[in-house]
């Protein structure tokens, strides 16, 4: 697609009076639009992208889209911490950080968020995405690893395997250190979290288990789902137990913003920070 690295507008989100913005973040070999539509169509706005748009037409609703794909033949990658600053600024070209902000991620898109935060609060530049994020959605989200990148990278000798599955594979350091950071830090620790995991398998293999769909976070319980790591994400219709509960979840934390927190700054002085609110597989 055109658009293939880029924010993709789907609702309101030339409404200068939006109370927020909501974004949409696919994961591994998925499409800003096609992995969150019931039939993966590209160009058709019957999926729930448009239809939160609908219900809530005062919030602008966007879908990023980014190269993340498992195997070379197929495309481009770039390591986590690269992808995040990329986005970062993505975002910001969009003056993304003027309002309140809710991620909706879907496996790797979660983690994509995750290390976003993080170096949005770490280099300072984009600190406002990281103050005025109040909720992530996490659709079987891989905070530990999958099993499934290790037995990509297995048969990767032939297929020849992209940075980014190396870095899903189950255990990897910087996705232990990325989690333990989340359970741990006062501020990460804090922003509201939605969390669905996947119990059914993808050809023959539960591609995230709900060990690793489990951030760890004290507060936050994974919901169980009948759906496998695809179609967990495509939603169906409004009357999807999802559907509903993410609208309720935006409604709620897009209003309520979160305490004020201590910051540490890189020497150690502590200074008060008011946070103004808070398709393939994996």
């Amino acid at each position: 697609m055109s658009n293939f690295n880029d924010l993709i507008e789907i609702s309101g989100c030339d409404n200068s009076s939006r109370r927020g913005d909501v974004i949409f973040v696919h994961g591994l070999g998925g499409t800003a639009r096609g992995t969150w539509h019931p039939q993966g169509k590209q160009d058709d706005d019957n999926f729930w992208c448009a239809w939160l748009g609908e219900d809530l037409p005062d919030v602008g609703i966007w879908s990023l889209g980014y190269e993340v794909e498992p195997f070379r033949w197929k495309g481009n990658s770039m390591p986590l911490a690269d992808r995040a600053t990329n986005s970062l600024d993505l975002l910001d070209s969009y003056e993304i950080g003027d309002r309140p902000i809710i991620f909706i991620t879907h496996s790797m898109g979660g983690l994509l968020v995750k290390q976003m935060l993080r170096s949005a609060r770490d280099f300072g530049r984009w600190s406002a995405i990281a103050q005025k994020t109040r909720g992530i959605v996490f659709l079987s989200t891989p905070h530990s690893g999958s099993d499934m990148a290790s037995w990509i990278k297995h048969i990767g000798g032939i297929l020849q395997t992209t940075v980014s599955v190396e870095e899903l594979e189950a255990h990897h350091s910087r996705l232990r250190e990325l989690n333990l950071l989340y359970r741990n830090d006062d501020q990460f620790s804090q922003i509201p979290m939605l969390v669905y995991c996947e119990t059914r398998p993808t050809k023959g293999i539960l591609v995230v288990n709900q060990t690793s769909a489990d951030p760890g976070i004290k507060g936050v319980i994974p919901v169980p789902m009948d759906f496998d790591h695809i179609s967990i994400c495509k939603v169906a219709d409004k009357k999807s137990q999802i559907y509903r509960q993410v609208k309720r979840f935006i409604d709620k934390n897009l209003a309520a913003p979160l305490p004020p927190i201590t910051q540490k700054e890189k020497q150690g002085d502590a200074i008060p920070i008011e946070i103004q609110s808070q398709e393939s597989p994996p």
